[in-house]
Protein backbone atom coordinates (compact mmCIF):
# COMPACT_ATOMS: atom_id res chain seq x y z
CA UNK A 1 0.00 0.00 0.00
CA UNK A 2 1.35 3.64 -1.22
CA UNK A 3 -0.95 5.61 0.18
CA UNK A 4 -0.23 7.79 2.80
CA UNK A 5 -2.50 7.29 5.79
CA UNK A 6 -2.44 9.75 8.98
CA UNK A 7 -3.68 9.02 12.05
CA UNK A 8 -5.80 11.51 15.02
CA UNK A 9 -6.05 14.19 12.45
CA UNK A 10 -8.24 17.32 13.60
CA UNK A 11 -10.85 17.90 11.78
CA UNK A 12 -11.47 21.21 12.70
CA UNK A 13 -9.22 22.75 9.77
CA UNK A 14 -10.80 20.51 7.20
CA UNK A 15 -14.44 22.34 7.82
CA UNK A 16 -15.67 25.38 7.13
CA UNK A 17 -17.02 25.57 10.52
CA UNK A 18 -14.10 24.93 12.00
CA UNK A 19 -15.41 22.76 14.46
CA UNK A 20 -15.09 18.75 15.03
CA UNK A 21 -12.91 16.55 16.78
CA UNK A 22 -9.78 13.94 15.44
CA UNK A 23 -10.37 11.42 12.58
CA UNK A 24 -8.56 7.65 14.09
CA UNK A 25 -7.62 7.82 10.31
CA UNK A 26 -6.96 10.07 7.82
CA UNK A 27 -6.18 9.33 4.23
CA UNK A 28 -6.70 11.50 0.86
CA UNK A 29 -7.69 9.39 -2.33
CA UNK A 30 -6.30 11.15 -5.27
CA UNK A 31 -6.94 8.40 -7.61
CA UNK A 32 -9.32 5.97 -8.19
CA UNK A 33 -6.68 3.07 -6.97
CA UNK A 34 -6.26 5.31 -4.26
CA UNK A 35 -9.91 4.95 -3.20
CA UNK A 36 -9.80 0.96 -3.78
CA UNK A 37 -6.80 1.11 -1.09
CA UNK A 38 -8.43 3.62 1.25
CA UNK A 39 -11.96 1.65 1.41
CA UNK A 40 -9.92 -1.84 1.87
CA UNK A 41 -7.61 -0.81 4.37
CA UNK A 42 -10.84 0.44 6.24
CA UNK A 43 -12.61 -2.89 5.53
CA UNK A 44 -9.78 -4.69 6.42
CA UNK A 45 -10.02 -3.50 10.33
CA UNK A 46 -13.88 -3.25 10.20
CA UNK A 47 -13.88 0.81 10.67
CA UNK A 48 -16.61 2.73 9.52
CA UNK A 49 -16.02 5.18 6.57
CA UNK A 50 -16.74 8.80 5.79
CA UNK A 51 -16.46 10.55 2.47
CA UNK A 52 -14.39 14.60 3.22
CA UNK A 53 -15.31 16.78 0.51
CA UNK A 54 -14.68 20.85 1.05
CA UNK A 55 -16.03 20.11 4.83
CA UNK A 56 -18.50 22.95 3.93
CA UNK A 57 -22.25 21.53 4.94
CA UNK A 58 -20.66 19.81 8.17
CA UNK A 59 -21.31 19.63 12.09
CA UNK A 60 -18.40 17.47 13.32
CA UNK A 61 -18.67 15.64 17.08
CA UNK A 62 -16.48 17.39 19.09
CA UNK A 63 -15.06 13.77 19.59
CA UNK A 64 -14.54 13.12 16.33
CA UNK A 65 -14.75 10.10 14.00
CA UNK A 66 -13.95 6.90 15.09
CA UNK A 67 -13.31 5.49 11.60
CA UNK A 68 -11.52 6.43 8.38
CA UNK A 69 -12.46 9.75 6.84
CA UNK A 70 -11.10 9.78 3.47
CA UNK A 71 -10.91 13.01 1.17
CA UNK A 72 -11.88 12.72 -2.32
CA UNK A 73 -9.44 14.35 -4.33
CA UNK A 74 -10.06 12.95 -7.88
CA UNK A 75 -9.54 15.98 -10.17
CA UNK A 76 -9.91 16.68 -14.55
CA UNK A 77 -12.45 18.18 -16.43
CA UNK A 78 -13.14 16.85 -19.93
CA UNK A 79 -16.14 18.37 -22.62
CA UNK A 80 -17.48 16.87 -25.01
CA UNK A 81 -19.83 18.86 -27.27
CA UNK A 82 -23.00 17.42 -28.61
CA UNK A 83 -24.75 19.55 -30.29
CA UNK A 84 -26.11 22.42 -28.95
CA UNK A 85 -24.51 21.35 -25.83
CA UNK A 86 -21.90 20.06 -24.12
CA UNK A 87 -20.64 17.31 -21.31
CA UNK A 88 -18.61 17.95 -18.73
CA UNK A 89 -17.07 15.25 -17.05
CA UNK A 90 -15.44 16.50 -13.68
CA UNK A 91 -13.62 15.03 -11.14
CA UNK A 92 -15.07 14.86 -7.61
CA UNK A 93 -12.21 16.69 -5.82
CA UNK A 94 -12.75 19.60 -7.98
CA UNK A 95 -13.34 22.97 -5.90
CA UNK A 96 -16.91 23.24 -6.94
CA UNK A 97 -16.81 27.31 -7.78
CA UNK A 98 -13.55 26.80 -9.47
CA UNK A 99 -15.50 24.82 -11.81
CA UNK A 100 -18.36 27.04 -12.28
CA UNK A 101 -15.61 29.58 -13.27
CA UNK A 102 -14.26 27.33 -16.25
CA UNK A 103 -17.55 26.79 -17.30
CA UNK A 104 -18.33 30.60 -17.68
CA UNK A 105 -15.25 31.22 -18.83
CA UNK A 106 -15.70 28.84 -21.77
CA UNK A 107 -19.57 29.81 -22.57
CA UNK A 108 -20.63 27.18 -20.86
CA UNK A 109 -24.74 27.54 -19.82
CA UNK A 110 -26.64 26.05 -16.38
CA UNK A 111 -24.33 26.71 -13.29
CA UNK A 112 -23.91 30.55 -13.28
CA UNK A 113 -26.69 30.88 -10.54
CA UNK A 114 -24.51 28.19 -8.59
CA UNK A 115 -21.64 30.84 -7.98
CA UNK A 116 -19.74 31.13 -4.56
CA UNK A 117 -20.94 27.89 -3.39
CA UNK A 118 -18.25 26.53 -1.19
CA UNK A 119 -17.45 22.63 -1.45
CA UNK A 120 -16.47 19.81 -4.12
CA UNK A 121 -17.71 18.60 -7.45
CA UNK A 122 -18.62 15.55 -5.25
CA UNK A 123 -20.86 16.88 -2.66
CA UNK A 124 -22.63 18.76 -5.67
CA UNK A 125 -24.99 16.04 -6.48
CA UNK A 126 -25.52 14.35 -2.85
CA UNK A 127 -26.96 17.56 -1.42
CA UNK A 128 -28.82 18.62 -4.95
CA UNK A 129 -27.21 22.31 -4.15
CA UNK A 130 -29.64 25.11 -5.73
CA UNK A 131 -29.65 28.97 -5.42
CA UNK A 132 -31.67 31.58 -6.67
CA UNK A 133 -33.64 29.45 -9.19
CA UNK A 134 -31.51 26.75 -10.05
CA UNK A 135 -30.67 23.13 -8.84
CA UNK A 136 -27.89 21.51 -9.96
CA UNK A 137 -30.03 17.69 -10.91
CA UNK A 138 -31.76 20.36 -13.72
CA UNK A 139 -28.21 20.07 -15.16
CA UNK A 140 -26.55 16.42 -14.13
CA UNK A 141 -26.34 13.90 -16.98
CA UNK A 142 -24.97 10.96 -14.44
CA UNK A 143 -22.44 10.29 -11.57
CA UNK A 144 -20.02 7.97 -11.31
CA UNK A 145 -19.47 6.32 -8.09
CA UNK A 146 -17.21 3.84 -6.09
CA UNK A 147 -19.30 0.92 -4.67
CA UNK A 148 -17.35 -0.52 -1.29
CA UNK A 149 -19.38 -3.80 -1.25
CA UNK A 150 -18.62 -4.62 -4.71
CA UNK A 151 -15.67 -2.86 -4.72
CA UNK A 152 -17.17 -2.01 -8.70
CA UNK A 153 -17.45 1.47 -10.17
CA UNK A 154 -21.19 2.53 -11.33
CA UNK A 155 -22.70 5.09 -12.90
CA UNK A 156 -26.49 6.05 -11.76
CA UNK A 157 -28.72 8.09 -14.32
CA UNK A 158 -30.39 11.18 -13.47
CA UNK A 159 -33.22 9.42 -12.23
CA UNK A 160 -31.49 6.86 -10.34
CA UNK A 161 -29.95 9.55 -8.39
CA UNK A 162 -34.03 10.21 -6.96
CA UNK A 163 -33.11 13.82 -6.99
CA UNK A 164 -35.33 16.05 -4.36
CA UNK A 165 -35.24 19.76 -2.26
CA UNK A 166 -31.23 19.16 -0.97
CA UNK A 167 -31.82 15.78 -1.50
CA UNK A 168 -30.77 12.80 -3.58
CA UNK A 169 -30.58 8.45 -3.30
CA UNK A 170 -27.13 9.21 -2.14
CA UNK A 171 -28.96 10.14 1.69
CA UNK A 172 -30.73 6.93 2.31
CA UNK A 173 -30.18 3.60 2.72
CA UNK A 174 -27.41 1.70 0.91
CA UNK A 175 -26.91 4.29 -0.94
CA UNK A 176 -25.12 5.96 1.62
CA UNK A 177 -21.98 4.29 1.10
CA UNK A 178 -21.77 5.13 -2.08
CA UNK A 179 -18.95 7.04 -3.12
CA UNK A 180 -18.79 9.61 -5.97
CA UNK A 181 -15.70 9.77 -7.97
CA UNK A 182 -17.17 12.28 -10.63
CA UNK A 183 -19.78 13.94 -12.30
CA UNK A 184 -21.11 14.26 -15.35
CA UNK A 185 -22.73 17.58 -16.16
CA UNK A 186 -25.23 18.38 -20.08
CA UNK A 187 -24.27 22.28 -20.29
CA UNK A 188 -25.65 24.14 -23.21
CA UNK A 189 -24.04 26.32 -25.34
CA UNK A 190 -26.47 29.10 -26.35
CA UNK A 191 -27.57 31.38 -23.68
CA UNK A 192 -30.31 30.24 -21.50
CA UNK A 193 -30.59 32.89 -18.25
CA UNK A 194 -32.44 32.16 -15.20
CA UNK A 195 -33.63 35.42 -13.94
CA UNK A 196 -36.60 34.64 -11.87
CA UNK A 197 -35.16 34.91 -8.98
CA UNK A 198 -36.42 38.37 -7.23
CA UNK A 199 -32.72 39.55 -6.54
CA UNK A 200 -31.69 38.66 -10.17
CA UNK A 201 -34.61 39.86 -11.51
CA UNK A 202 -34.30 43.38 -9.87
CA UNK A 203 -30.72 43.95 -10.47
CA UNK A 204 -31.02 43.29 -14.39
CA UNK A 205 -34.48 44.79 -14.96
CA UNK A 206 -32.42 48.00 -15.69
CA UNK A 207 -32.96 49.24 -19.53
CA UNK A 208 -29.87 47.85 -21.25
CA UNK A 209 -29.17 44.95 -19.20
CA UNK A 210 -31.97 42.91 -20.12
CA UNK A 211 -29.93 39.87 -21.62
CA UNK A 212 -27.05 39.70 -19.36
CA UNK A 213 -23.65 37.93 -20.23
CA UNK A 214 -22.48 34.72 -18.56
CA UNK A 215 -19.85 36.67 -16.42
CA UNK A 216 -22.58 39.51 -15.59
CA UNK A 217 -25.06 36.78 -14.26
CA UNK A 218 -22.27 35.24 -12.11
CA UNK A 219 -20.76 38.17 -10.95
CA UNK A 220 -24.31 39.44 -9.50
CA UNK A 221 -24.34 36.02 -8.38
CA UNK A 222 -21.51 36.38 -5.83
CA UNK A 223 -22.23 39.88 -5.44
CA UNK A 224 -25.74 39.19 -3.32
CA UNK A 225 -24.08 35.99 -1.76
CA UNK A 226 -21.18 38.17 -0.51
CA UNK A 227 -23.73 40.44 0.84
CA UNK A 228 -25.93 37.71 2.43
CA UNK A 229 -23.11 35.41 3.82
CA UNK A 230 -20.39 35.39 5.95
CA UNK A 231 -16.91 35.80 4.89
CA UNK A 232 -15.70 32.10 5.08
CA UNK A 233 -11.92 33.18 5.83
CA UNK A 234 -13.11 35.19 8.98
CA UNK A 235 -16.31 33.12 10.39
CA UNK A 236 -17.07 29.72 10.71
CA UNK A 237 -19.94 28.80 9.32
CA UNK A 238 -21.48 25.72 6.81
CA UNK A 239 -24.04 28.00 5.53
CA UNK A 240 -27.59 27.70 5.39
CA UNK A 241 -28.01 25.52 8.88
CA UNK A 242 -31.72 24.51 8.13
CA UNK A 243 -33.87 23.47 4.80
CA UNK A 244 -36.44 25.85 3.92
CA UNK A 245 -39.62 23.72 5.29
CA UNK A 246 -42.26 22.22 2.84
CA UNK A 247 -45.77 22.60 3.81
CA UNK A 248 -49.31 21.73 2.54
CA UNK A 249 -51.22 24.71 0.97
CA UNK A 250 -54.02 23.87 4.26
CA UNK A 251 -50.76 24.67 6.45
CA UNK A 252 -49.97 27.76 4.18
CA UNK A 253 -53.13 29.72 4.17
CA UNK A 254 -53.39 28.73 8.46
CA UNK A 255 -50.15 30.59 8.79
CA UNK A 256 -50.99 33.39 6.80
CA UNK A 257 -54.17 34.19 8.79
CA UNK A 258 -51.87 34.75 11.51
CA UNK A 259 -48.77 36.00 9.03
CA UNK A 260 -50.33 37.37 5.84
CA UNK A 261 -46.60 38.43 4.61
CA UNK A 262 -45.52 35.82 4.65
CA UNK A 263 -43.82 34.39 1.06
CA UNK A 264 -44.32 31.30 -0.21
CA UNK A 265 -43.17 29.35 -3.47
CA UNK A 266 -44.77 26.58 -5.15
CA UNK A 267 -44.01 23.31 -5.02
CA UNK A 268 -46.54 21.64 -6.85
CA UNK A 269 -50.24 21.23 -6.45
CA UNK A 270 -50.77 20.20 -3.10
CA UNK A 271 -47.41 22.56 -1.30
CA UNK A 272 -45.64 25.42 -1.06
CA UNK A 273 -41.66 26.15 0.53
CA UNK A 274 -41.67 28.87 3.01
CA UNK A 275 -38.48 31.02 3.72
CA UNK A 276 -37.19 29.97 6.45
CA UNK A 277 -35.27 33.29 6.75
CA UNK A 278 -38.48 35.04 7.14
CA UNK A 279 -39.48 33.23 9.49
CA UNK A 280 -37.12 33.35 11.76
CA UNK A 281 -37.05 37.42 11.35
CA UNK A 282 -40.31 39.02 11.18
CA UNK A 283 -42.19 35.85 13.47
CA UNK A 284 -39.18 35.08 15.62
CA UNK A 285 -36.93 38.24 15.77
CA UNK A 286 -34.31 36.31 15.91
CA UNK A 287 -31.54 37.70 13.35
CA UNK A 288 -28.60 38.06 14.70
CA UNK A 289 -29.76 36.37 17.94
CA UNK A 290 -26.38 35.17 19.76
CA UNK A 291 -25.38 32.87 22.54
CA UNK A 292 -22.69 31.98 23.74
CA UNK A 293 -20.27 31.79 20.88
CA UNK A 294 -22.85 31.09 18.71
CA UNK A 295 -25.14 32.77 16.63
CA UNK A 296 -27.46 33.23 13.37
CA UNK A 297 -26.07 35.68 11.13
CA UNK A 298 -27.24 39.50 11.07
CA UNK A 299 -27.46 39.77 7.42
CA UNK A 300 -29.13 36.24 7.01
CA UNK A 301 -30.59 34.46 9.90
CA UNK A 302 -30.88 30.64 8.02
CA UNK A 303 -27.02 30.91 8.51
CA UNK A 304 -25.71 30.03 11.38
CA UNK A 305 -21.73 31.02 12.39
CA UNK A 306 -20.00 30.28 15.10
CA UNK A 307 -17.69 32.31 16.87
CA UNK A 308 -13.86 31.37 18.50
CA UNK A 309 -14.21 28.11 20.75
CA UNK A 310 -17.83 26.98 19.64
CA UNK A 311 -18.26 23.25 20.13
CA UNK A 312 -20.52 21.02 18.56
CA UNK A 313 -22.23 20.83 21.69
CA UNK A 314 -22.75 24.32 22.01
CA UNK A 315 -24.09 24.35 17.99
CA UNK A 316 -26.64 21.41 18.84
CA UNK A 317 -28.13 23.07 21.97
CA UNK A 318 -28.23 26.24 20.07
CA UNK A 319 -29.81 24.66 16.78
CA UNK A 320 -32.35 23.11 18.90
CA UNK A 321 -33.46 26.21 20.44
CA UNK A 322 -34.34 27.58 17.40
CA UNK A 323 -35.98 24.56 16.06
CA UNK A 324 -37.78 24.25 19.25
CA UNK A 325 -39.09 27.90 18.81
CA UNK A 326 -39.70 27.35 15.11
CA UNK A 327 -42.46 24.44 16.10
CA UNK A 328 -44.19 26.64 19.14
CA UNK A 329 -44.49 29.89 16.68
CA UNK A 330 -45.53 27.97 13.33
CA UNK A 331 -46.27 24.29 14.14
CA UNK A 332 -43.51 23.82 11.87
CA UNK A 333 -40.66 21.50 12.64
CA UNK A 334 -37.64 22.37 10.51
CA UNK A 335 -34.99 20.14 8.82
CA UNK A 336 -31.07 20.47 9.55
CA UNK A 337 -29.23 20.96 6.26
CA UNK A 338 -26.10 20.22 7.65
CA UNK A 339 -24.73 16.40 8.35
CA UNK A 340 -23.74 15.98 11.71
CA UNK A 341 -20.92 13.79 12.19
CA UNK A 342 -20.20 11.46 14.87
Amino acid sequence: MHLTIREHVSLAPLTTLGIGGPARYYIEAATVADLREAVAFAGARSLPVFILGGGSNLLVSDVGFPGVVIRVQITGVHAKPQGECVVLRAGAGEAWDGFVAYCVAHGYWGLENLSLIPGTVGAAPVQNIGAYGREVREVIESVVVFDPLSAAERTLTNAACLFGYRDSVFKHGDAKQLIVMGVSFKLSLTPRPELAYKDLATRFSTPGVASPSLAEIRDAVIAIRTAKFPDLSRTGTAGSFWKNPVVTIATLESLRARFPEMPSYPVDATHAKLPLAWILDVVLKAKGYAKGNVALFHQQPLVLVAGRGATCREITAFAAEIEARVAEQTGIMIEKEVLVVA
